[in-house]
């Protein structure tokens, strides 16, 4: 379950403090948010589908087909690792109702800063690490979008650190606040029946992506006028790529690791 993440900046421009004896505005990269309701929206229709198989055909076949399992995973059923990022506990309906609230606060801010090329690959990455580490460290079955949902709660802190002088206060504070809703809920997370493992392995893997892939605010070299926009001086270009390449051989050598020397 996930409580309400703290709030970014506000978009559009922001007064910075004076220049010359005149305010300056600074106007803060945003962009559109898209991929976000396109995740939700197939996170809902999956669990539909999963309502609908359990009415029609008297089992959660999805489920049964697509839920993080161990042996099945060693056995060759690698798919396992990113179909439970969009499947929830059909008995349980919170599951999917504190997901999916999460995702829409969370990936519509996380989104809005880094971008909907960005977003999109730390969410997969994230999710798939949740899945290897909780594939290397708890046996039991497990679905949910709660690792990718981490790892997002992963990339806004690292946003905030990593911006923290152009953003000033409100990042020092946004960042308390991401810290405390981390370890509120990993601690909620070791009660029985949560996955945190793939919580952890979640937030690891989006952190880590994030820091090198992540948008490092900076004004332009060239001032003038009393508004300014920012840049993004580390954009997903060149040898970020060989990045996030990287973490998929890295992943994907784990997971050998994992079926070579299953638990």
């Amino acid at each position: 379950m996930m409580p309400q993440p703290p709030t970014l900046p506000p978009a559009g421009p922001t007064p910075t403090g004076e220049e010359s004896g005149r305010s300056v505005r600074v106007h803060l990269p945003m962009q559109p948010v898209r991929l976000t309701y396109v995740l939700l929206g197939l996170i809902i229709a999956v669990f539909l589908a999963q309502l609908a198989s359990i009415f029609f055909l008297g089992n959660d076949y999805i489920e049964v087909w697509g839920a993080k399992v161990n042996s099945l995973i060693v056995q060759g059923e690698w798919w396992r690792l990113v179909t439970p990022i969009f499947i929830h506990s059909s008995a349980n309906i919170l599951h999917i109702v504190f997901n999916a609230y999460a995702l829409y606060i969370l990936g519509r801010e996380v989104e809005t800063f880094y971008g909907s090329l960005r977003f999109l690959i730390i969410f997969f990455i994230a999710g798939i690490s949740g899945s290897i580490a909780s594939l290397f460290l708890n046996r039991y079955a497990s679905v949910g979008a709660s690792g990718a949902i981490f790892g997002l709660i992963g990339a806004e802190g690292v946003f905030l650190y990593l911006n923290r002088r152009i953003l000033g206060e409100r990042s020092r504070r946004a960042l308390q606040n991401v810290i405390g809703l981390i370890v509120l809920n990993l601690l909620i997370g070791l009660q029985g029946g949560i996955d945190n493992w793939a919580h952890l392995g979640g937030l690891i893997g989006g952190a880590a992506l994030s820091w090198f892939i992540g948008p490092r605010w900076a004004p332009p070299e060239i001032l003038f006028g009393a508004e300014i926009t920012l840049e993004d001086r580390q954009p997903l270009a060149g040898a970020r790529w060989l990045v996030v390449a990287a973490f998929v051989f890295g992943l994907i050598g784990l997971t050998g690791i994992a079926v070579v020397f299953p638990r």
